[in-house]
């Protein structure tokens, strides 16, 4: 298990060899929060106002990886 703190709330992963989950994702207060799951990527992103942090985590291809984007 992974977990990422960031502007917006926290999420967790849990990460494996190839492939990832979403284990929770939590909103801080007055933050709205989206989730996307597609067979080979998770992404939850996180906006209030025009701000807009995502966190993103691939593995097509390729062993689990975890990007930050933050936008606003």
């Amino acid at each position: 298990m992974k977990g990422y703190n960031v502007a917006g709330g926290r999420v967790v992963f849990d990460i494996g060899t190839a492939s990832a989950e979403l284990v929770t994702a939590t909103p801080d207060s007055g933050w709205q929060m989206q989730v996307w799951k597609q067979p080979t990527w998770i992404r939850v992103t996180f906006s209030k106002g025009t701000r807009e942090v995502s966190v993103f985590c691939t593995w097509y291809n390729h062993a689990p990886t975890v990007e930050l984007d933050d936008r606003g």
